[in-house]
């Protein structure tokens, strides 16, 4: 099932990359650049404080920004009104402005030909979604539902800050992906790690939501696509689905404490029944919570 993306890299991606994982608190493997963002981001940290802004809602809708606007005023106004609705503040669009466009210069300062190395990191991750990729999405709809694998997305490739990672923005139909040049994890390659973003895309879709809080489904249904990414990657000899495989992505993809465990025998279930998948993640949440 081969998916219509466009692939994208920017370096103003790159640098709301970095700057919002060290505005979580996340320690970034490249030390340059952690170096040269630190005072940035913690000035950044105190305006959003001053303005009383919610710097975690604020990220969801300014990084996928970057590639929507040219200029950071536009990017600030856009992610404002987003969260707050129109006519954000002047004072508070002008200060965001002028943050990123700091936060920009300071990334660049250190990472001068970051476009010119994004763009030969791209080749590799692109290459293997290629001979790979529609075959894993494939898998996840015969696993799940059609529905599940979206027809379109965009693609953006980030500076690797992290060792490899990403997010998925739903509102936007996009996925970030860090451009590593190597698996960091050998038994679970990075264009697993893209197939499952991809596969979120569509998960605030009306008929997945059942009787799930929006919220709430966005922490369950991540969780839920492992299995079946997995699954499908089994079966393109990329990746096993087995209970350490499992183990080991939800520690690299960030999705804290679940029992491995819980989350196979959910599997396991979900497929000796074939529920539709709004009741399968019902049941993965009761699961959870019992």
């Amino acid at each position: 099932m081969a998916i219509d993306l466009e692939w994208l890299v920017s370096t103003s991606t790159s640098t709301l990359h970095a700057s919002e994982a060290m505005f979580r608190g996340e320690p970034l493997v490249d030390k340059k650049v952690a170096e040269a963002l630190a005072v940035e981001v913690d000035t950044l940290r105190d305006d959003l404080l001053a303005l009383g802004i919610d710097g975690s809602a604020l990220f969801e809708h300014l990084v996928p920004a970057t590639v929507r606007f040219d200029q950071p005023r536009q990017r600030a106004e856009f992610a404002l009104t987003k969260l707050y609705g129109p006519g954000p503040s002047a004072e508070s669009t002008a200060r965001l402005a002028r943050r990123l466009i700091a936060l920009e210069a300071a990334f660049q300062q250190v990472n001068p030909r970051a476009l010119e190395e994004l763009e030969l990191r791209a080749e590799p991750l692109r290459g293997q979604w290629e001979a790979r990729g529609p075959g894993l999405m494939a898998g996840v709809g015969r696993l799940t539902e059609p529905e599940v694998v979206p027809q379109r997305a965009d693609v953006i490739l980030v500076q690797p800050v992290l060792g490899g990672g990403g997010a998925a923005h739903l509102l936007y139909n996009s996925v970030r992906m860090e451009a590593v040049l190597a698996n960091p994890i050998a038994e679970l390659p990075e264009v697993v790690r893209l197939a499952w973003l991809l596969a979120q895309l569509n998960l605030d879709l009306p008929k997945f939501q059942g009787n799930l809080h929006r919220d709430r489904l966005r922490q369950i249904g991540p969780l839920a696509l492992i299995p079946p990414v997995l699954a499908a990657a089994q079966d393109v000899e990329l990746a096993r689905c087995d209970e350490q495989t499992l183990s080991t992505a939800l520690a690299a993809w960030n999705l804290g404490d679940v029992d491995g465990a819980k989350l196979l025998e959910w599997w396991e279930t979900y497929q000796a029944s074939s529920p539709t998948w709004d009741v399968a993640l019902g049941g993965l949440d009761r699961m959870l919570v019992a």
